[in-house]
């Protein structure tokens, strides 16, 4: 298989825990919780059960998998064709970041999704976590030391999707950055930033538009301009295309074999 793209989608955790002590507070009046809702958790409380709760989910996700399979969420997708296609895998699991346990589902991509399509998926792991895979999960006795918590991977607060990789959004412009010829075009500079605009919005990337014909306004000369159009589109003066054209280095005397 080609290279793929691999993207983790970070959410918040909730839990609840009981045991025998609890239901014996809350028997004898000690405890102000419902014993049957349990001691209520967030991602902090949950990073100690991490091993145990990761252990749950793979059992969980092989459940009617050939070959105990992880469960993939993308086999239950029924949306845009675009999607489907560039979605090959989204696998619910878990994962500590700074002290808290978040709900992590790992995401294996052809390609960048636009913004719309981002948008979508996003609404539909959402959906998965409330009412399909999610909902099931949280219904899963898990022990834990002398008692047993459930763990919920969606909440009606403070429920948000975050990207786990902090460089994900410089990325994602470099991979998507759209090719462009400069050699044998018109080369007045309006005409090129003209053509680059025209790319960049095709691909989804408005905004990125708007930021290259700034800067290209505020530039001193026409080459200038031309090096920061090419860090938008690729053209033959970007870094990257000229990395990829660049001859192999001649062997000296000492490197022949």
């Amino acid at each position: 298989m080609e290279d793929t793209i691999k993207i983790e989608l970070l959410t918040p955790l909730t839990g609840n825990f009981t045991s025998r002590e609890l239901e014996r507070q809350w028997e004898e009046g000690e405890y102000e919780y419902d014993v049957y809702e349990g001691l209520p958790l967030d991602g902090a409380d949950l990073s100690q059960y991490e091993s145990e709760i990761k252990e749950a989910i793979e059992k969980y996700n092989a459940i009617g998998n050939e070959e105990g399979k992880p469960c993939n969420l993308m086999d239950y997708f029924h949306g845009s064709a675009a999607i489907k296609e560039s979605v090959i895998r989204a696998v619910p699991s878990v994962k500590q970041k700074d002290g808290v346990l978040y709900g992590c589902t790992t995401l294996e991509l052809t390609t960048f999704l636009e913004q719309s399509e981002t948008k979508e998926l996003y609404e539909y792991v959402t959906g998965q976590y409330s009412d399909g895979w999610g909902e099931g999960f949280e219904q899963q006795e898990i022990q834990v030391g002398d008692g047993e918590i459930y763990v919920h991977f969606w909440q009606s607060d403070d429920y948000e999707i975050q990207i786990s990789d902090p460089d994900y959004q410089q990325k994602e412009t470099e991979m998507r950055r759209p090719k462009m010829q400069l050699v044998g075009q018109d080369g007045n500079v309006f005409s090129i930033l003209a053509r680059a605009n025209k790319l960049l919005q095709a691909n989804g990337q408005g905004q990125e538009a708007k930021e290259m014909i700034a800067r290209v306004q505020k530039s001193d000369n026409y080459y200038q301009a031309l090096h920061i159009i090419s860090e938008y589109v690729e053209t033959e003066l970007s870094e990257d295309f000229q990395k990829a054209t660049k001859p192999p280095k001649k062997r000296g005397k000492e490197e022949c074999r």
